[in-house]
């Protein structure tokens, strides 16, 4: 027979399969309580379980302290090895008892400002549809690692740099350029994009941050932002900023446009577009993805159809605009 390691053979390694669910399901929890909450165990149990799989393998799978948990490289081996047919065997258990049913809990992390226009709507829906289905949202603008944290869907907007995620493409979508109308009243004098340099509100995140490209019919302009004397690592702060007549700024549509609705923003220099156009993304750590992430990532399209001829409008130039050149 075929050694695997020490203390257990291959024909015998299917009675750690429960051992090695504890530990996924630790992993994804990010702590043996949590899991325990989770999954209705104890957490002495999946403590026992998860020693009972290292003893089994002759290899230490976590490193423990009192305050967290981490994996070894070969529990980080195993546990990415592992983790997409365990899935699968759990949901076609599901179907089999009801090919309809979605359960279990998903864990997605996104920008707080998407989350507010797209998730937050997407997920009732999907509530409706799904009752037995959980959904764990993380808010945050920096990027999370998602392995490391145990989320298996990512909302992320900008462009995506390569890695070993798995990226697909939901939307796309353009800077709008706003202010409040009181700062509008107060500088009758600006004609253009580079009238603005003395007043713009930074979001420091991303790559160019500083730098922005504008057109207008034929025209096309580049504006460095080297001066901005505010400077925000978010954009609920930022956009509070600009509608406290602090500045103006370009920022996502999604983020305002409740905002342009209701007045209390305005988008400024309309006959000039910002020329940025990004995507939103749905990114999972393996391209083969479970059923209960697969109809949350269908909620979130849908959501996003209906909102980018919304995110147009507010975006695109004005008719009268599209053919203009020169000052």
């Amino acid at each position: 027979m075929e050694q695997i390691g020490p203390g257990f053979v291959a024909e015998t390694a299917t009675a750690l399969l429960p051992q090695l669910a504890a530990l996924l399901a630790v992993v994804d929890a990010g702590s043996f309580t949590a899991a325990a909450r989770r999954i209705s165990s104890d957490k002495s149990v999946l403590s026992r379980r998860v020693k009972a799989l290292e003893d089994g393998l002759g290899v230490r799978l976590l490193n423990r302290t009192t305050r967290s948990i981490g994996l070894t490289a070969a529990g980080r081996r195993l546990v990415d090895e592992a983790r997409e047919p365990i899935e699968d065997a759990l949901a076609a258990l599901v179907r089999t008892t009801a090919p309809d049913r979605v359960e279990g809990t998903v864990r997605v992390t996104s920008a707080h400002s998407l989350a507010q226009a797209v998730l937050v709507p997407a997920l009732a829906a999907l509530r409706r549809a799904h009752p037995d289905l959980q959904v764990e949202l993380n808010t945050h603008e920096a990027l999370t690692p998602l392995v490391d944290h145990g989320y298996e869907l990512g909302i992320r907007i900008g462009r995506m740099p390569d890695s070993s995620l798995i990226s697909r493409k939901l939307a796309t979508w353009r800077h709008v350029l706003v202010a409040s109308p009181a700062w509008v009243a107060e500088h009758p004098g600006v004609r253009g994009p580079g009238d603005l340099v003395d007043h713009w509100v930074l979001w420091s995140f991303g790559a160019r941050a500083q730098r922005w490209r504008f057109s207008r019919g034929g025209d096309g302009l580049e504006v460095r932002f080297d001066r901005c004397r505010l400077v925000y690592d978010g954009s609920p702060v930022l956009i509070e900023s600009v509608r406290a007549g602090l500045g103006v700024s370009a920022v996502p549509p999604f983020a305002v446009d409740r905002e342009l609705a209701e007045g209390s923003l305005v988008r400024l220099l309309p006959e000039w577009r910002v020329e940025h156009e990004l995507g939103v993304f749905g990114v999972t750590p393996h391209r083969a993805i479970t059923a209960r992430v697969q109809v949350v990532l269908e909620a979130v399209r849908a959501r996003l159809q209906e909102l980018e001829p919304v995110w147009a409008g507010l975006t695109d130039l004005p008719a009268a605009a599209e053919g203009r050149v020169g000052p």
